[in-house]
């Protein structure tokens, strides 16, 4: 490939990117950069997430409290790509059932119970707050939605737990952005932002600290001579389990020029931070929780 060498404009890494997942089985190489497949569902199982009905909260003795906080669920679940209703659903909607305990010193415990159509119950989260209980008697809006946020993160992590031990794809694994070395100036920084930009638009999860469910990444960089007013730039990104086994790497690499690696590096980090998160995405797609 012919790369133009002009000063006068920030020059943006092209997709020169190889993929190498290191599964231990024999799979083909994917194309990180190739067009999305959007009618692809053969990975796709029917679960709780294509379909979830809040039942009325028991334990609440304001009735319309009670639907206010079902919806506030709905909402915070539909958040976390779990599609909620406070409807009737359908005949294979599995259902969500909560539960409210107040005590006396105002320990407030909200269990919620997951089962399927069948009745048959697959998980159970609980959180635990310490409230006013004035605040809840009365129905508090952003205590309501407090709590709301807090059971939907407790219910997406445990469905999280269940889909990745059945080996089933439907939700990424969360990702933490780790260590980046070898990168000139204040670029690291820069390359941080872009990455952690780059990936939310790719549709990867992150999660600012490292988790027993999720993945870290760390990247790696090496610049040297490559002709008159050109350096050769080598990206590493390195996907890397919680056990600390290495899952597959993205590399990229081409030639800038130099005065770009002190000059303008916000253009150059989102340049190679929008070539490299489709092929972290692409990883993960892989990953059966093994």
């Amino acid at each position: 490939m012919k790369l133009k060498t002009s000063t006068r404009r920030p020059l943006f890494l092209s997709l020169i990117i190889s993929l190498a997942l290191l599964l231990g089985q024999c799979q083909p190489v994917p194309k990180p950069f190739a067009a999305s497949h959007k009618g692809d569902f053969s990975a796709i199982q029917i679960g709780p997430r294509a379909g979830l009905i809040i039942e009325p909260i028991a334990g609440m003795a304001d009735a319309a409290f009670a639907q206010a906080m079902a919806q506030a669920m709905a909402g915070a679940l539909g958040r976390r790509d779990i599609t909620a209703s406070t409807g009737k659903g359908h005949r294979r909607s599995h259902r969500l059932r909560g539960e409210v305990a107040l005590s006396p010193t105002g320990q407030l415990r909200l269990t919620w119970h997951l089962a399927t159509a069948e009745k048959a119950e697959i998980l159970t989260a609980t959180v635990t707050e310490k409230v006013d209980p004035a605040k809840w008697r009365r129905g508090d809006a952003p205590l309501r939605q407090r709590l709301a946020e807090k059971s939907a993160d407790a219910i997406d992590q445990e469905l999280r737990h269940m889909e990745r031990g059945q080996g089933r794809r439907i939700a990424l694994a969360a990702v933490t952005l780790g260590p980046m070395d070898g990168i000139p100036g204040r670029g690291s920084d820069d390359l941080a932002k872009a990455m952690t930009a780059a990936l939310t638009k790719a549709g990867v999860p992150l999660a600012d600290s490292p988790r027993d469910d999720a993945f870290i990444l760390l990247g790696s960089m090496h610049v040297t001579k490559a002709a008159t007013g050109l350096r050769r730039i080598e990206v590493i990104w390195h996907l890397i389990r919680p056990d600390g086994r290495e899952f597959g790497k993205i590399s990229q690499a081409n030639n800038v020029p130099v005065d770009q690696l002190s000059g303008n590096w916000p253009a150059l980090a989102q340049a190679i931070a929008q070539a490299g998160a489709p092929g972290v995405r692409d990883l993960l797609r892989r990953d059966t929780g093994g």
